[in-house]
């Protein structure tokens, strides 16, 4: 190659020292370049595997939104109040059936899509609503903030809810109120019609005094939740109701700062002990000429057991994940794995030695392979048994596997043969590679089996030639060791080049 040649010229005037200074920098920089390409994959595998995660995690999110999608429409149609989803482009992305039962409107323009200005329109048509009026809604819409507020349509009253989204757009409720009306104007002109208005609710009803929380009354509702008579419960203190003291001062907290409270979600007590989840909305008000605390309570609980239930089999289905990961990296290490010295099997090796003699080829770097197996390990396992053979080979795999470079790979060729495929390695240096490893095992006796040795077959990598062309000349050249009294290294010469 152009780059490595030297002209002789400046080899003379560099004197006889600069040329082995010159080879010394130039063996360096292709360890450099070798190094750099090693790096270059792995960045580039990591890569692979990043993006392989991504898609999976992607996938997962995308299952877990529809799911998500599914269980919000259930929910929405499954609530008594009417419900209708804003996007952040300020058209009509959702309702529900009783939003189309309140309004009225036509179900093929809002499963249009609408621009939500056009719906406020329909409204104020509907409602005979001033211009003014109708502006005012709209910028209330586009104004991103939380509001509640009343109305009227068709002769019954209505509260109105507005949450925004953080993405922009909003939720909005709306809830039939007009018998809560019905009910403040009952509870201004007579205990009586309070009492028969609060039993006829369709929610559970708890008053209790508001300055030592005694019941005062409940109404059939509540009687049904609490899973006992009035008679249980009228007298006793509202703090019985609560399994968290904090939910009670919390409450107390609200009322005392907000005049009232709106669904807040809290654990209650049923009279058996058993938990419920409910959403508790109180204000203050007067009860029989004594201050009192009215409070509402929707049970919650089925709601709280789906969601616990969800989040339950989500977290089981990603430790499924987890398990799944593990098991499929398992897989593949098994794969490539001697199950018996647990050093790489042959398979992981042929194709390791595939991707070092392409590198060597295009890098013209130095490749050897070491090839070498036990003597007389037959009369091992005659003598001693197959578990001594198997623990013998398993001893040879500790003592070399902890020895060899990271950059060389040591397998279990078959039987009691080994083989290390050493990259960036010419035959010089493989031999001392062999012969440091014929050392470590002739060094220290086997346990229960006493002194062994082993023979080596080196052979270094020729551009023309194949792993099985190669391997069979470290082959010839562990025969010759055999031959020649084992417990020694023997090398295949240049000549032994079989091309394929």
């Amino acid at each position: 190659m152009a780059f490595c040649t030297l002209p002789a010229s400046a080899a003379r005037a560099a004197g006889p020292g600069f040329i082995e200074r010159w080879l010394e920098t130039f063996s360096t920089t292709s360890l450099y370049l070798l190094c750099a390409a090693v790096i270059g994959l792995l960045v580039l595998a990591g890569s692979v595997w990043a993006l392989l995660r991504a898609n999976r995690r992607l996938l997962r999110l995308l299952a877990e939104r529809r799911r998500d999608a599914a269980i919000m429409r259930s929910t929405m149609e499954n609530m008594a109040e009417a419900v209708i989803m804003v996007d952040g482009k300020q058209r009509l992305a959702s309702f529900n059936q009783r939003f189309a039962e309140i309004t009225g409107f036509d179900q093929e323009f809002l499963l249009g899509q609408p621009p939500f200005a056009d719906v406020l329109r329909l409204w104020a048509g509907e409602n005979a609503l001033s211009e003014r009026v109708l502006e005012r809604a709209m910028a209330r819409a586009r104004d991103g903030k939380a509001f509640r507020h009343t109305f009227v349509h068709h002769g019954r009253d209505y509260e109105g809810k507005h949450v925004p989204l953080p993405g922009g757009g909003f939720v909005r409720t709306i809830s039939d109120v007009t018998e809560q009306h019905r009910a403040g104007e009952v509870l201004r002109n007579s205990e009586e019609r309070l009492r028969r208005v609060l039993a006829l609710a369709p929610t559970a009803i708890v008053v209790s005094d508001a300055r030592d929380g005694q019941v005062l009354f409940v109404n059939p509702k509540a009687e049904e939740m609490a899973g006992v008579g009035a008679e249980q419960l009228l007298g006793g203190s509202s703090a019985d109701f609560f399994l968290l003291d904090e939910d009670r001062v919390r409450v107390l907290q609200l009322l005392n700062q907000h005049g009232a409270v709106n669904d807040l979600e809290v654990c209650l007590l049923r009279a058996s002990g058993e938990p419920l989840w409910a959403l508790l909305s109180a204000m203050p008000g007067e009860f029989g000429g004594r201050p009192a605390v009215i409070t509402a309570i929707s049970d919650i609980t089925a709601r709280r057991r789906i969601e616990e239930e969800l989040e339950q089999a989500r977290q089981e289905l990603e430790q499924a994940n987890q398990q799944m990961r593990r098991a499929n990296a398992e897989l593949a290490q098994a794969a490539s794995t001697d199950r018996l010295t647990g050093l790489a099997n042959r398979r992981r090796l042929e194709e390791g030695a595939e991707a070092e003699m392409a590198r060597a080829r295009r890098h013209l770097d130095p490749l050897s392979v070491v090839l070498f197996d036990i003597d007389w390990f037959k009369m091992v396992n005659d003598r001693h048994g197959h578990e001594a053979g198997d623990a013998v080979l398993r001893e040879v795999a500790q003592r070399l596997g902890a020895r060899v470079r990271a950059s060389d790979l040591l397998a279990r060729w078959g039987g009691e043969e080994f083989l290390l495929l050493a990259s960036a390695t010419g035959l010089a240096e493989a031999l001392v590679l062999a012969e440091k490893m014929r050392r470590l095992i002739e060094g220290e006796p086997f346990p229960g089996v006493g002194s062994l040795t082993a023979s080596f077959g080196v052979a270094e990598f020729k551009p023309g030639e194949n792993f099985s062309t190669l391997t069979a000349r470290a082959d010839r050249a562990l025969y010759r060791a055999k031959e020649g009294g084992r417990n020694r290294v023997e090398w295949a010469a240049e000549d032994e080049i079989v091309g394929g």
